[in-house]
């Protein structure tokens, strides 16, 4: 499921991934200034009240009472409050760690008592003083920010006890209007370089898949410039190369084809001749038909060969009006031949090549069954164009052996002519030429649908 949401493209996935990293990468590092700069803070606030606490005590403890009030009031602050009461803040002591070191920086002594805790004592009269940012947040409304406080009590040597609470700021800072626009400039920077330098790899890419579709559909096409980086440009040799020796092999073997075709032609007239001499009997008769087979045969594999040297280049047609003008040219010739074709459907091919086709497959379903159906469907990734017919179809084991070259079963499908089993074979590869497939099945309900593909 989370799959079908996800970038399909290199360039997204990868501009994906970095923008991911960016994002977590900055919220970790700010969790860790947050962290790091809470525990600094912490320390340098309770270090900082304590100075100043064990200052106060040094001077209350120094000075006469008369001037207690306005020791307090100068040593005081925005975070810390301190007072002289009767009664400690806190009747007990919490072992909470700070006691030892108030009571070594005043060099107490150890009969007087230290009650330091970072937890609030029950039934404290007055709130601890607020910070100015958190007076400024409750003006406005808004809830106070987190912070931590210090409470604790000093005995001193009068018998009155210094109660104290300091403030520490606690709050983690948040994201500002600086830090956001800053990661905003920075993944904006980041994706213009990611979507460059990705766009400059794909490009090459992108094209070699497009002609290697056309390559594979048969269309004549020019080599690839070899551009990009090194990886990329040493795939576009590559495939210049094999395009090179793909060509060369297949243009060898026709013109190989086509020269053993047309040598044999020779020999062939000749045996044609000696033939004539001979007395009228069965022989002569049998020797004579295998004559005429041989020549059909070499006659249809010089016909392909010249065809196979004549690049038709591909161009846009309505398939539905080729196949309507086809089998109307067949129903003006008392043929029949009906046709299941609405609307219009433009698509790239090689026109003459495709009737060629569409020709050899309703001839085989008139030779055999006397009739033919022609229908043109679509799907999401093909065009359909089938051709059926009501005769006695083809075994289930030979569907597949009946497409190549010269098998011939005419004991299957019940014909007198003189095929030399080359149609479908060359029907075939001419379709393989537009990248499709031709297949052969036999319907439920009886005869034979030739079925080709082509993607759309």
């Amino acid at each position: 499921m989370i799959k079908r949401w996800l970038p399909h493209s290199l360039t997204s996935q990868i501009l994906l991934l970095a923008l991911t990293g960016l994002v977590l990468t900055q919220i970790i590092s700010i969790q860790i200034y947050r962290t790091e700069r809470n525990e600094t803070l912490g320390l340098v606030n309770s270090r900082f009240a304590l100075l100043r606490i064990v200052s106060a005590v040094r001077l209350l403890s120094d000075t006469p009472a008369d001037l207690h009030r306005e020791i307090l009031r100068a040593s005081r602050s925005e975070s810390l409050m301190m007072r002289l009461q009767t009664d400690p803040l806190m009747p007990e002591e919490r072992n909470s760690g700070y006691e030892s070191r108030m009571r070594q920086a005043l060099d107490y002594p150890a009969d007087l008592r230290i009650y330091v805790s970072a937890e609030q004592p029950e039934g404290l009269s007055s709130p601890p003083p607020l910070l100015p940012r958190q007076r400024l947040a409750m003006m406005h409304g808004h809830r106070p920010p987190k912070d931590i406080r210090l409470y604790g009590a000093i005995e001193l040597a009068d018998g009155q006890w210094l109660n104290f609470s300091s403030l520490a700021d606690n709050e983690l800072p948040g994201w500002s209007p600086r830090a956001v626009i800053s990661l905003l400039l920075v993944a904006g920077l980041l994706s213009f370089l990611v979507a460059w330098l990705l766009r400059r790899v794909t490009r090459p890419l992108a094209q070699l898949a497009r002609q290697a579709e056309q390559f594979g559909c048969g269309q004549d096409i020019p080599p690839l410039v070899e551009t990009g980086p090194q990886e990329v440009e040493e795939t576009l040799a590559a495939f210049n190369r094999m395009q090179t020796r793909l060509n060369r092999f297949v243009q060898d073997r026709t013109q190989m084809l086509a020269a053993i075709s047309h040598d044999l032609r020779t020999p062939l007239t000749s045996l044609r001749l000696r033939s004539e001499f001979l007395p009228d009997s069965e022989d002569k008769l049998r020797m004579q038909q295998t004559l005429d087979t041989m020549e059909e045969m070499l006659k249809a594999t010089l016909g392909f060969a010249r065809e196979d040297q004549i690049a038709e280049p591909s161009r846009s047609v309505d398939l539905v009006s080729l196949l309507q003008s086809l089998c109307d040219d067949y129903q003006d010739a008392g043929q029949a031949v009906s046709a299941q074709l609405e609307g219009q459907l433009i698509y790239t091919c090689r026109p003459a090549l495709i009737r060629r086709v569409m020709q050899n497959l309703i001839d085989n379903a008139l030779n055999y069954a006397g009739s033919a159906e022609v229908t043109l469907s679509t799907t999401d990734n093909w065009v359909q164009l089938t051709v059926s017919d009501s005769g006695p179809g083809i075994p289930e084991e030979q569907l597949v052996e009946v497409c190549k070259p010269f098998v011939r079963l005419d004991s299957a499908r019940n014909t007198e002519s003189g095929s030399v089993g080359l149609g479908l074979a060359i029907a075939r590869t001419l379709i393989h030429r537009h990248g499709g497939e031709l297949q052969l099945q036999n319907r439920p309900e009886g005869g034979l649908e030739a079925c080709i593909r082509l993607p759309k």
